[in-house]
């Protein structure tokens, strides 16, 4: 099974010939270089197990030899993901998840205002973002919105920014996927989740953006 160099696509078909895997999206440079590997798997086998059979059949099928810290897996359970990056399992030690309370946009002329409450422990956060109100920007200023309510919990430990909201066709359902850069004093970090849209765009890149940052609530709620 030969891989083509210059041919994303190709990758990804081998990629989801994995067991487990779901969906799979390779970045490549110009030159054909893999830069990042976004991988949705299920829940049967460990996030670690995938990153090393990804590594395995890039070097025995192309002499490639991928860096784990390129590959980020979502693992699907019950319609939404817990995230693991680099194959290393999430912790969910953090008791009192943020849950959605409420999600509005107000649109004047070209501009966009998102607004997103979150309730976290029963106490309630709103953050909000605005914008050029593109269909694709308003979900990321929803998704930052998001982001910018969690902040107001940190006292200034972390920030958060939405780098992309994107929606895929995954076993013929659609699915916001979301990608988060966290910025501590540690350096930074990039995370990535996902949800299945149930009937609202915008509850789902929510969702997909918190899904991203759960696993590191301990650490920031904590530090």
């Amino acid at each position: 099974m030969a891989l083509i160099k210059d041919n994303s696509n190709a990758y990804d078909e081998v990629i989801r010939q994995i067991k487990g895997v779901i969906s799979a999206r390779v970045v490549t440079n110009s030159a054909g270089e893999i830069l990042e590997i976004h991988v949705l798997a299920g829940s049967e086998r460990s996030p670690k197990h995938v990153v090393r059979d990804i590594e395995s059949i890039f070097l025995v099928n192309h002499n490639i030899s991928i860096d784990h810290k390129k590959i980020s897996v979502a693992q699907l359970r019950d319609g939404e993901t817990d995230i693991s990056r680099n194959g290393r399992s999430a912790s969910s030690g953090f008791s009192q998840r943020p849950r959605i309370a409420g999600v509005t946009m107000l649109s004047g002329g070209r501009m966009t205002e998102a607004k997103v409450l979150l309730d976290i422990g029963g106490n309630q956060y709103e953050g909000s973002a605005a914008g050029p109100g593109t269909s694709l920007n308003r979900l990321r200023l929803i998704s930052q919105a998001a982001l910018m309510a969690l902040e107001n919990t940190l006292d200034g430990i972390g920030n958060f920014l939405i780098e992309d909201v994107s929606i895929i066709n995954i076993s013929g359902n659609q699915a916001a996927i979301a990608s988060v850069s966290l910025v501590t004093n540690s350096g930074e970090e990039r995370l990535i989740g996902a949800a299945f849209i149930n009937s609202d765009e915008r509850e789902a890149a929510v969702k997909a953006t918190l899904a991203a940052v759960n696993r590191r609530l301990d650490m920031l709620f904590n530090n």
